[in-house]
């Protein structure tokens, strides 16, 4: 997909956004997607119509912070957000982006600073939802900037330029593991691994179709193999924006399917030998038995458990045998 090609979507889709802006990133949408290894117009429009729906088709740079009572209330109040913002905190905090965004994301909130990696006073303000996937939080500034080569972490301000933030986001989006689902038209996983659940996917689902729509005609790129993405893969466990940047619960659980999956492969490769690689099953389990994702190492475990008595058996009955 050419540049002009990409520009014209983007200068149809974010009319309000300013032209420099659009500008800025159609200038290097060819490069960067090429980068990145994001290649179909399916891909694109997925990789798009996430930042298109976190800022506001290109007219959000930071988290304004500044809100009423009322709204305070909707996003941060009890049953809403961890910070559970009581009507009196509302009250004295509607209107003060700064003090509003220590009490929620910053110290004031001590289980989200953790979780955000915000250490220091101010860090909640600092950081706050910022570019155009609204990355939250000094940890996320520090790993993504590290991914791009920008210092986000001691300059959190390089994002509000256009052409730093499109580099970033679509490093971004291609870190937290969402090409595979976006070449499969998932747009719930997607979602998910964007935003942590399925916060605003209505939205979401309707600039998928809007960028659809806009590149229905561009040519598919030759088919070859994926080159590995020049990012550091690593997966990102922090929030965002009230509901966090990344699911690391899901990714990890994933990780752990992947885990027993290849375990099962392993023993019952295992198996074959007989009892000279019965020592396997324990080589195998023992990664598991340490993971920290429970539920999972427990499913492990049984499985484990079942393939190593099948195993077991075999040996029993060639012994008997006299194999």
């Amino acid at each position: 997909m050419t540049d002009a090609t990409f520009g014209a979507a983007l200068a149809r889709l974010w009319p309000r956004a300013p032209q420099a802006t659009t500008a800025a990133i159609a200038a290097i949408a060819e490069t960067v997607f090429n980068k990145y290894g994001v290649e179909t117009p399916l891909e694109i429009a997925h990789c798009m119509a996430q930042p298109s729906h976190e800022c506001a088709g290109g007219t959000i740079v930071r988290e304004d912070m500044s809100y009423s009572a009322p709204r305070i209330l909707e996003i941060f109040g009890v049953g809403h957000h961890s910070a559970r913002v009581s009507s009196a905190e509302a009250d004295k905090l509607a209107h003060h982006p700064e003090a509003l965004a220590e009490r929620v994301y910053g110290l004031g909130n001590p289980a989200k600073a953790k979780e955000l990696g915000n250490t220091q006073p101010g860090d909640g303000f600092r950081y706050r939802g910022n570019g155009m996937l609204q990355m939250t939080g000094r940890g996320a500034h520090r790993r993504i900037g590290k991914m791009t080569g920008f210092d986000l972490e001691n300059h959190p301000e390089l994002l509000a330029d256009p052409a730093t933030a499109f580099r970033v986001a679509v490093a971004e989006f291609v870190a937290l593991k969402c090409l595979a689902p976006a070449a499969a038209d998932d747009i719930v996983t997607v979602t998910r691994l964007v935003n942590g659940g399925r916060n605003g996917l209505a939205e979401r689902t309707v600039w998928l179709r809007k960028w659809k729509n806009a590149l229905e005609g561009v040519e598919e790129p030759a088919k070859r193999p994926r080159a590995a993405p020049s990012v550091d893969a690593k997966p990102i466990t922090h929030s965002k924006i009230a509901q966090g940047s990344v699911v690391g619960g899901a990714l990890a659980a994933t990780e752990a399917a992947r885990q027993v999956t290849q375990t099962a492969s392993e023993v019952s490769s295992a198996a074959r030998d007989t009892a000279d690689n019965a020592g396997a099953v324990v080589t195998v389990a023992k990664p598991l038995l340490m993971s920290p994702n429970l539920p999972w190492t427990l499913l492990a475990i049984a499985v484990v458990a079942a393939l190593g008595y099948v195993l077991w058996q075999r040996w029993r009955k060639l012994r008997d045998e006299g194999v």
